[in-house]
Protein backbone atom coordinates (compact mmCIF):
# COMPACT_ATOMS: atom_id res chain seq x y z
CA UNK A 1 0.00 0.00 0.00
CA UNK A 2 0.95 3.50 -0.83
CA UNK A 3 2.80 5.90 1.89
CA UNK A 4 -0.18 7.65 3.64
CA UNK A 5 1.33 11.23 2.67
CA UNK A 6 -0.96 14.19 1.59
CA UNK A 7 -0.14 17.41 -0.43
CA UNK A 8 -3.03 18.73 1.87
CA UNK A 9 -2.11 20.31 5.39
CA UNK A 10 -2.81 17.80 8.06
CA UNK A 11 -3.15 19.00 11.83
CA UNK A 12 -0.42 17.23 13.82
CA UNK A 13 -3.65 15.00 16.29
CA UNK A 14 -5.20 14.08 12.80
CA UNK A 15 -2.30 12.11 11.42
CA UNK A 16 -3.16 8.84 13.08
CA UNK A 17 -6.66 9.15 11.77
CA UNK A 18 -5.13 9.26 8.03
CA UNK A 19 -7.28 6.70 5.80
CA UNK A 20 -6.82 5.47 2.24
CA UNK A 21 -10.14 7.24 0.93
CA UNK A 22 -10.49 5.29 -1.73
CA UNK A 23 -11.60 2.12 0.50
CA UNK A 24 -14.74 4.23 2.09
CA UNK A 25 -17.73 3.43 1.13
CA UNK A 26 -20.89 5.84 -0.18
CA UNK A 27 -24.32 4.47 0.40
CA UNK A 28 -25.46 6.27 -2.88
CA UNK A 29 -28.08 7.33 -0.97
CA UNK A 30 -26.60 11.24 0.19
CA UNK A 31 -29.29 13.94 -0.72
CA UNK A 32 -26.53 16.30 -0.27
CA UNK A 33 -25.45 17.70 -3.54
CA UNK A 34 -22.53 20.52 -4.92
CA UNK A 35 -22.76 22.23 -8.01
CA UNK A 36 -19.33 22.42 -10.23
CA UNK A 37 -18.32 25.87 -8.64
CA UNK A 38 -19.04 24.18 -5.15
CA UNK A 39 -16.97 22.01 -6.02
CA UNK A 40 -13.62 24.24 -6.96
CA UNK A 41 -14.15 25.93 -3.44
CA UNK A 42 -14.11 22.97 -1.44
CA UNK A 43 -10.94 22.00 -3.68
CA UNK A 44 -9.51 25.41 -3.13
CA UNK A 45 -10.71 25.05 0.62
CA UNK A 46 -8.64 22.36 0.86
CA UNK A 47 -5.58 23.25 -0.89
CA UNK A 48 -5.45 26.42 1.51
CA UNK A 49 -6.53 25.50 5.22
CA UNK A 50 -5.80 21.70 4.61
CA UNK A 51 -8.29 19.42 6.54
CA UNK A 52 -9.88 21.42 8.93
CA UNK A 53 -12.18 18.35 10.21
CA UNK A 54 -11.90 14.75 9.38
CA UNK A 55 -13.79 12.71 7.03
CA UNK A 56 -16.58 10.96 9.14
CA UNK A 57 -17.33 7.11 9.02
CA UNK A 58 -19.45 4.30 10.56
CA UNK A 59 -17.14 1.43 12.07
CA UNK A 60 -17.33 -0.48 8.68
CA UNK A 61 -16.04 2.77 6.92
CA UNK A 62 -19.70 3.60 5.36
CA UNK A 63 -19.54 7.70 4.80
CA UNK A 64 -21.70 9.75 7.25
CA UNK A 65 -20.04 13.49 6.27
CA UNK A 66 -17.66 13.92 3.74
CA UNK A 67 -17.97 12.24 0.85
CA UNK A 68 -18.09 15.11 -1.68
CA UNK A 69 -14.51 15.79 -0.44
CA UNK A 70 -13.85 12.28 -0.45
CA UNK A 71 -14.84 12.70 -4.09
CA UNK A 72 -12.99 15.77 -4.83
CA UNK A 73 -9.82 14.51 -3.66
CA UNK A 74 -10.37 11.09 -5.67
CA UNK A 75 -10.32 13.65 -8.42
CA UNK A 76 -7.44 15.32 -7.08
CA UNK A 77 -5.30 11.90 -6.77
CA UNK A 78 -5.46 12.93 -2.86
CA UNK A 79 -6.07 9.43 -1.59
CA UNK A 80 -5.19 10.13 2.24
CA UNK A 81 -7.32 12.20 4.45
CA UNK A 82 -7.99 11.73 8.19
CA UNK A 83 -11.16 9.70 8.84
CA UNK A 84 -12.84 8.92 12.21
CA UNK A 85 -14.97 6.16 12.14
CA UNK A 86 -18.18 6.56 14.87
CA UNK A 87 -19.50 3.29 16.75
CA UNK A 88 -23.12 4.12 15.25
CA UNK A 89 -25.86 2.18 13.73
CA UNK A 90 -26.76 2.67 10.37
CA UNK A 91 -29.85 4.58 11.40
CA UNK A 92 -27.65 6.85 13.62
CA UNK A 93 -25.40 7.43 10.81
CA UNK A 94 -28.03 8.76 8.67
CA UNK A 95 -29.20 10.94 11.09
CA UNK A 96 -25.94 12.68 11.94
CA UNK A 97 -26.09 13.13 8.13
CA UNK A 98 -29.01 14.86 7.88
CA UNK A 99 -28.07 16.82 10.95
CA UNK A 100 -24.52 17.80 9.69
CA UNK A 101 -26.43 18.47 5.50
CA UNK A 102 -29.42 20.28 6.80
CA UNK A 103 -28.94 22.02 10.23
CA UNK A 104 -27.55 25.52 10.12
CA UNK A 105 -27.46 28.01 12.10
CA UNK A 106 -28.99 31.61 10.87
CA UNK A 107 -27.22 33.90 10.43
CA UNK A 108 -27.11 38.24 11.65
CA UNK A 109 -26.85 39.95 8.64
CA UNK A 110 -24.98 42.52 9.88
CA UNK A 111 -22.78 40.66 11.33
CA UNK A 112 -22.07 38.64 7.84
CA UNK A 113 -21.68 41.79 6.65
CA UNK A 114 -18.98 42.85 9.43
CA UNK A 115 -16.91 39.54 8.92
CA UNK A 116 -16.93 40.26 4.48
CA UNK A 117 -15.66 43.91 5.77
CA UNK A 118 -12.75 41.80 8.18
CA UNK A 119 -12.08 39.33 5.28
CA UNK A 120 -12.00 42.19 2.72
CA UNK A 121 -9.96 44.32 4.66
CA UNK A 122 -7.28 41.40 5.07
CA UNK A 123 -7.40 41.27 0.51
CA UNK A 124 -9.37 38.10 0.57
CA UNK A 125 -11.97 39.40 -1.53
CA UNK A 126 -11.87 37.45 -4.47
CA UNK A 127 -12.21 34.35 -2.40
CA UNK A 128 -14.93 35.74 -0.51
CA UNK A 129 -16.94 36.80 -3.26
CA UNK A 130 -16.21 32.49 -5.03
CA UNK A 131 -17.49 31.56 -1.85
CA UNK A 132 -20.40 33.56 -1.29
CA UNK A 133 -21.41 32.76 -5.16
CA UNK A 134 -20.70 28.50 -4.74
CA UNK A 135 -23.62 28.73 -2.02
CA UNK A 136 -25.98 31.44 -4.04
CA UNK A 137 -25.39 34.36 -2.38
CA UNK A 138 -23.40 38.05 -3.78
CA UNK A 139 -20.94 40.20 -2.13
CA UNK A 140 -23.06 43.42 -1.87
CA UNK A 141 -21.88 45.65 -3.95
CA UNK A 142 -21.25 49.09 -1.96
CA UNK A 143 -19.62 46.78 0.68
CA UNK A 144 -16.23 48.79 -0.11
CA UNK A 145 -17.77 51.81 0.92
CA UNK A 146 -18.84 50.90 4.03
CA UNK A 147 -17.11 51.59 7.22
CA UNK A 148 -16.51 49.38 10.07
CA UNK A 149 -16.03 49.15 13.37
CA UNK A 150 -13.99 46.29 15.04
CA UNK A 151 -16.02 46.53 18.06
CA UNK A 152 -19.94 45.07 18.20
CA UNK A 153 -22.09 48.19 20.07
CA UNK A 154 -22.73 47.31 23.43
CA UNK A 155 -26.27 46.56 23.98
CA UNK A 156 -28.56 46.20 27.34
CA UNK A 157 -30.86 43.16 27.35
CA UNK A 158 -33.64 41.17 29.36
CA UNK A 159 -34.57 37.88 29.07
CA UNK A 160 -38.32 37.82 30.24
CA UNK A 161 -39.50 33.74 31.35
CA UNK A 162 -42.93 33.15 30.08
CA UNK A 163 -45.17 30.64 31.32
CA UNK A 164 -46.00 29.77 27.61
CA UNK A 165 -46.52 30.82 24.24
CA UNK A 166 -49.87 32.91 24.88
CA UNK A 167 -47.83 34.50 27.70
CA UNK A 168 -44.98 35.33 25.47
CA UNK A 169 -47.15 36.64 22.89
CA UNK A 170 -49.16 38.94 25.13
CA UNK A 171 -45.90 40.19 26.88
CA UNK A 172 -43.97 40.74 23.40
CA UNK A 173 -47.40 42.72 22.27
CA UNK A 174 -47.49 44.76 25.80
CA UNK A 175 -44.02 45.95 25.32
CA UNK A 176 -43.93 46.57 21.52
CA UNK A 177 -47.04 48.94 22.14
CA UNK A 178 -44.51 50.83 24.61
CA UNK A 179 -41.72 51.47 21.88
CA UNK A 180 -39.36 48.62 22.86
CA UNK A 181 -37.23 46.75 20.19
CA UNK A 182 -37.85 43.28 20.81
CA UNK A 183 -37.35 39.46 19.54
CA UNK A 184 -38.69 36.39 20.31
CA UNK A 185 -36.13 34.16 21.62
CA UNK A 186 -37.40 30.32 22.51
CA UNK A 187 -35.40 28.47 24.61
Amino acid sequence: MENKTTNLKVPEAYIPLLEDIRLLTADQNNPNRTTLKQQEQIWRSLQKYGWTYPILTNKDGVLVDGEQRQSICIGHSEFFAPVLRLPVSDVDRRMLRQILNKLKGKHNAELDEAEYIRILQQGEKEDLKALLESVGERLPEDIDDREFSLTIPETYEIIVECKDEANQKNIFEKLKMEGYKLRILTL
